[in-house]
């Protein structure tokens, strides 16, 4: 059994860490019988957390594993969706319940950046170019 490298190491932590909290608040803050009965503006605070959360988790293990590019490519995508949905979260708090439209546009955008997607994304794109650099150039 070949030995994990240090920075695999850290790539793995971080995936596993990110599943467990994906899996946690789907279990206890999704997929319960109760979920309807949380007020609106609770539920909001625990999305955000979940996404700052994984945000956390993701850069931290990335920059350990990772070329600085993808790294701003992380931030970049996380940033913008953020503010997307602290926009809508904004409206909805302030003017009332959005449409469901733009509650399934946000709930979708919150799926993803708490899904282990985007983190796997780029560990797949890390190893394909850093492959790519390591091969030497005479073959």
């Amino acid at each position: 059994m070949a030995k994990l490298s240090n920075k695999q190491a850290w790539y793995i932590g971080g995936f596993i860490a990110i599943v467990i909290i994906y899996s946690l608040y789907n279990l206890y803050l999704v997929d319960v019988g109760y979920y309807q009965s949380i007020p609106r503006k609770v539920r909001h605070i625990g999305k955000f957390t979940a996404i700052i959360i994984i945000y956390t988790i993701g850069s931290f293990a990335l920059r350990k594993y990772t070329a600085e590019w993808l790294m701003y490519i992380w931030h970049l995508l996380h940033i913008v969706v953020i503010i997307l949905l602290v926009l809508i979260g904004i409206y909805d708090w302030s003017f009332g319940e959005i449409s469901a439209q733009f509650r399934n546009v946000a709930n979708t955008l919150f799926e993803f950046l708490i899904s282990p997607v985007i983190y796997i994304a780029a560990g797949i794109l890390n190893s394909k170019f850093s492959r790519r650099n390591d091969t030497p150039a005479s073959k």
